[in-house]
């Protein structure tokens, strides 16, 4: 199981590397203590970002990020090493949203590796647990907000949150299947709101994850709907988010079917 988290976590890092969004591909950004999180502002007290957004410290940095996490892929019981591959995506998240001027809110790779912290089979299982519960409670909040400040009411809210969303890509590309798709969901607020509404939902039926696990497959299939629909429609990247979808992975049956494959050996 830890192999394949932080095989997917190393993945993400490529996608960052590939996104010049690595520490020393920032290119020495100016550095703003976004909001008033008191992580942020701990780490820029301490002067964290300031160093490490210097070229050779952030090169050598993402080596170090790099390298720990695959040697997490090679010997999963490394707590120490663990410990590095979590502290350094924590600060490559602290670093990427100060660079930006805000805290972004996919922050599922940032979670998903903290289980294999603990080194109690139990205090893992409670980690892990409480990793599931906090994605379920993050896209019912997410419902609520949509119900809260009317958005699910509104006969044409979704339409223009994709024309907001993509007014810039709108003057560069005025042909194909991604433009007529968007254009028709503009086109036709009644229909768009409709997706508005059963994005809603969704969000609010993740509350079911909180009391049974029966329905993880349809709440895995739900989120992976949801995030490509995001990505269709407002160019919603989520890459970085999708380690919440471990969360719903059936890792019992996948380990029962792994450790019956090692007892035939």
């Amino acid at each position: 199981m830890a192999r394949v988290i932080f095989s997917w976590l190393f993945i993400i890092l490529l996608y960052f590397f590939f996104n010049n969004s690595l520490l020393s591909q920032l290119q020495e950004p100016v550095l703003i203590a976004p909001g008033s999180d008191n992580t942020f502002w701990l780490a820029h007290l301490l002067h964290i970002p300031q160093l490490l957004s210097k070229h050779w410290p952030a090169l050598i940095f993402d080596m170090l990020l790099t390298t720990s996490c695959l040697i997490c892929i090679i010997l999963p019981m490394s707590r120490s090493v663990t410990w590095i591959t979590v502290t350094g995506v924590w600060i490559l998240f602290i670093c990427y949203s100060s660079a930006a001027g805000k805290p972004y809110a996919q922050i599922g790779y940032l979670l998903a590796p903290l289980p294999f912290l603990a080194f109690k089979e139990n205090r893992f299982d409670l980690l892990w647990n409480l990793f599931r519960y906090w994605v379920c409670l993050l896209y019912f909040s997410g419902g609520l907000y949509k119900l809260y400040y009317g958005g699910f009411f509104y006969g044409d809210n979704m339409s223009q949150i994709i024309w907001q969303a993509n007014a810039d890509w709108f003057v560069f590309h005025n042909t194909g299947t991604s433009f007529e798709i968007k254009n028709y969901f503009i086109q036709h607020p009644g229909f768009a709101q409709r997706f508005y509404r059963l994005a809603t939902v969704t969000d609010l039926l993740m509350i079911a994850g909180l009391f049974t696990k029966r329905f993880d497959r349809w709440l895995l299939v739900a989120l992976i709907a949801f995030h490509v629909a995001n990505f269709m429609l407002l160019g919603i990247s989520f890459a970085e988010q999708s380690l919440i979808f471990a969360a719903f992975l059936p890792w019992p049956a996948w380990g029962r079917y792994y450790n019956s494959i090692k007892s035939d050996d």
